[in-house]
């Protein structure tokens, strides 16, 4: 089965466009070497850090703790992992997609002071960390002076969006056995590159008991029973720099629009439902058993987040079971 290929989209962001108009005014350029400033922040205390996709916005209050190191095994691939009572956080730092660092030192549109804000190298936010009030002293002034760039009359402007390429999947049988084998991201991700990362295409390919397509009313309907229930989720969204997961007994969803809104200790989490073009069922092996997960995808096939199991498998079936809308 042959895919088509996406396009080259635009490349600059309006955020990135907005600090560039107030570049060497309320915004300097630092030196492009995020994984170095990333290392520094603990420094500056408490922060509020801000996770950026095309359809979530995350927000969370916390102290940056010490980055891991590759654990995974993959190369340039750093940990972020902090735990509490019925929480964890997991962030995954694809730190080679990060390129630029912008500091901001007096508002800008919506950003506030003292923050910084990271680009990956096609003009894409992908976190802002911001310094809490009255917190970190003169840690930002001094990290923005360390880092500082030579040149503050220019940006380093981002590269183009790369174009698709087309594949092939191959046969349904050879398609649901891969797929069936696929015990781990990577492997899952080798089948995402038969499709370009085209997500509803390799859905729509294989049979209901691995990937089936349910009604977007499901999503809230689940949030909300998950509430009253008091059943603990793990949510996951990102970029192509970041990849956050966050399991917890979330707030009943707030609706602001088509925004829903959750929270849980310290961390806010905005989803766009008018992003979602479709939503689908997957099933996949995982820890000795099947994992099942509700994937949220835009109207390109491309992801845009995860709602899955916290910490019993079965409460989460039992979850799905009283909620799905087929």
């Amino acid at each position: 089965m042959a895919v088509m290929a996406w396009p080259a989209a635009p490349a600059t962001s309006p955020l990135l466009r907005q600090c560039g108009a107030a570049l060497g005014d309320r915004v300097l350029r630092l030196q492009d070497e995020p994984l170095a400033i990333l290392k520094a922040l603990y420094r500056l205390g408490s922060l509020v850090v801000t996770t950026f996709s095309s359809g979530s916005r995350i927000s969370q209050n916390m102290h940056y703790p010490t980055l891991q190191d590759g654990e995974s095994g993959v190369p340039g691939e750093w940990w972020l992992e902090s735990v509490g009572e019925r929480c964890r956080l997991r962030q995954s730092l694809q730190v080679g997609q990060w390129h630029s660092v912008l500091a901001v030192l007096e508002p800008t549109g919506a950003l506030p002071a003292r923050s910084l804000v990271f680009f990956d190298r096609y003009g894409q936010p992908l976190q802002q960390m911001a310094v809490a009030p009255d917190s970190g002293g003169l840690a930002f002034e001094e990290l923005v002076c360390a880092m500082l760039h030579p040149d503050q009359q220019t940006l380093n402007l981002p590269a183009v969006l790369p174009c698709g390429v087309g594949g092939e999947l191959g046969s349904l049988s050879q398609l649901e056995r891969d797929w069936a084998s696929s015990t781990d991201d990577e492997d899952f991700a080798g089948l995402l590159q038969r499709c370009d990362q085209q997500r509803d295409v390799l859905y729509r390919s294989v049979r209901d008991s691995f990937a089936c397509q349910v009604r977007p009313e499901t999503l809230p309907a689940v949030l909300a029973e998950a509430a009253v229930r008091d059943t603990v989720t793990t949510l996951c969204v990102g970029n192509q720099g970041v990849r956050l997961c966050m399991t917890a007994p979330w707030s009943s969803p707030r609706w602001q629009g088509s925004h829903c809104h959750l929270a849980h200790n310290g961390a806010l989490v905005s989803l766009d439902m008018a992003k979602m073009d479709s939503l689908w069922r997957l099933r996949k092996p995982g820890d000795g058993q099947v994992v099942t997960a509700l994937e949220a995808l835009d109207d390109r096939g491309q992801w845009l987040w995860t709602l899955s199991a916290g910490d019993e498998e079965s409460q989460w079936r039992a979850l799905l079971r009283d909620s799905i809308i087929r």
